[in-house]
């Protein structure tokens, strides 16, 4: 029992000795370690502080070098690239102003290459300045040599100014010695033919007279049978359509045309009784104008004039000699145009009645008396004014004549100015303004004024439809 005992406790003290000899070389070991852990970290914080001084000195340099060219410290790189390269756009520039290689160039070589340009520029300069030497020369000869032709053409004038007063007394002295002779010649045949010069100046003037007279009558006969003729009945044109509703209280009826008949607001028609034909005789029963555009063949109008005792029902015919459907028609005017019995021109005012409802006026008469544009086959209507006399412009008598011939020759149709009116539709400004119980007197003094301004352009009614 004590010998088991005894080793055991062997065992043990062998046990601690191995374990105190391995816990002695671990901590020889870690002990080794942690010397040379320490060493390396000395090492590792001397060239931390080596790199951390040689950086601050970079920086500080770098700063520096900013300062120089003219940057502060805290300007960046990109800052300083950006400035860089418009410097060298700038200063180092060709003539076309493209830079050349950036990366060739410094901030040192700008002044030189500034030093070459100026160089450049001096022998320029100086080029310039010999140049204007010479041309300062050459203007100060040409002054020189200017200067004595003057002299000598002032010379020479003075000559021939006095070489012409001598002249002119010359030949005054002689003038005067032939009137003197011919007043004696022109006294004797004047005694013997005065009876006659008196005799026969009343003769040619009584002729005068007559031919005149005779020549004024047979224009004037002439000109009422040209005009007789132009204005004989021969139209044998159709409706342009007809009403297919009419509300008699609101003055609004439709119509079956649209905007495939290219029709437009503000056009006016002349209204026909139903199964009226031939419109040549016919005399309209009311006057519509245009207010909207529905559809393709289906359209608004405002009655602008009717007879109360004769209104306006589904099936009346329209017509208007300013347009057909689907085409624009083309006219000529002639003579003096007179609308609205003012005794005033309105040419202008029938031309933008024709231009509104989509016409063209092709020919017209200025009032120079020339004839603007040209009579075509195609052309409608020769549109005629009254009668130009002797006392209007000097060309209005012959272009109103030249202007009913071409007509005739190119198979157009005549019709007076008053009928063309009617057809279209035209009722004047005063039919703008309605009268009733409710009318102010801003509104008659507007409508007064209308008139006698003549025709105005006209917007469609603002009311709304009946439907």
């Amino acid at each position: 029992m004590a010998t088991r005992e005894n080793q055991g406790l062997q065992i043990a003290v062998i046990l601690l000795v191995m374990m105190v000899v391995g816990l002695g070389i671990t901590t020889g070991v870690f002990y080794n370690a942690n010397l040379k852990a320490q060493t390396e970290a000395k090492d590792a914080k001397t060239t931390a502080n080596n790199e951390s001084s040689q950086k601050r000195e970079y920086l500080l340099e770098r700063n520096r070098l900013k300062v120089m060219i003219g940057h502060t410290e805290e300007t960046t790189m990109e800052e300083i690239e950006t400035q860089f390269t418009n410097d060298i756009a700038s200063f180092v520039a060709d003539e076309n102003g493209t830079p050349p290689d950036v990366q060739a160039l410094n901030y040192r070589k700008i002044p030189v290459e500034l030093r070459n340009k100026y160089a450049t520029l001096e022998q320029q300069l100086a080029a310039a300045r010999e140049m204007v030497t010479q041309l300062t020369n050459e203007r100060d000869n040409i002054r020189t040599t200017t200067k004595a032709q003057i002299a000598q053409a002032v010379t020479e004038k003075t000559d021939a100014e006095a070489r012409l007063q001598k002249l002119t007394a010359d030949y005054g002295t002689s003038r005067q010695s032939l009137q003197d002779d011919q007043k004696k010649v022109l006294a004797s045949k004047q005694a013997i033919e005065g009876q006659v010069a008196v005799v026969q100046a009343k003769a040619n003037q009584d002729k005068k007279a007559m031919t005149k007279t005779i020549d004024d009558l047979q224009k004037l006969v002439t000109g009422l049978q040209k005009v007789n003729q132009d204005l004989t009945p021969s139209i044998t044109d159709r409706p342009d359509g007809k009403v297919v509703w009419s509300n008699q209280r609101d003055q609004i009826v439709w119509i079956n045309l649209g905007s495939e008949d290219l029709l437009r607001p503000q056009m006016t028609f002349s209204v026909y009784p139903i199964g009226q034909e031939n419109l040549a005789d016919a005399k309209s029963k009311a006057t519509i104008e245009i207010t909207k555009i529905h559809d393709r063949h289906q359209a608004e109008a405002r009655i602008t004039k009717m007879d109360v005792a004769n209104p306006v029902m589904p099936g009346d015919t329209i017509f208007t000699p300013t347009w057909t459907p689907g085409r624009p028609e083309k006219f000529a005017m002639v003579g003096f145009i007179d609308i609205d019995n003012d005794d005033k021109d309105d040419s202008m005012q029938l031309r933008e009645i024709i231009e509104t409802a989509g016409g063209i006026v092709s020919a017209y008469v200025d009032e120079n008396g020339s004839i603007k544009g040209s009579l075509t086959p195609d052309i409608r209507y020769l549109i005629l004014g009254a009668r130009p006399t002797e006392k209007t412009s000097e060309g209005a008598l012959a272009a109103y004549s030249q202007m009913s011939e071409g007509a005739r020759a190119n198979g157009i149709q005549s019709i007076r100015v008053d009928q063309f009116i009617d057809w279209a539709g035209y009722v004047g400004t005063e039919e703008l303004v309605r009268l009733n119980a409710a009318s102010k007197l801003e509104e008659l003094e507007a409508a007064a004024q209308k008139e006698k301004n003549g025709f105005q352009r006209r917007r469609p009614s603002g009311g709304k439809s009946a439907f």
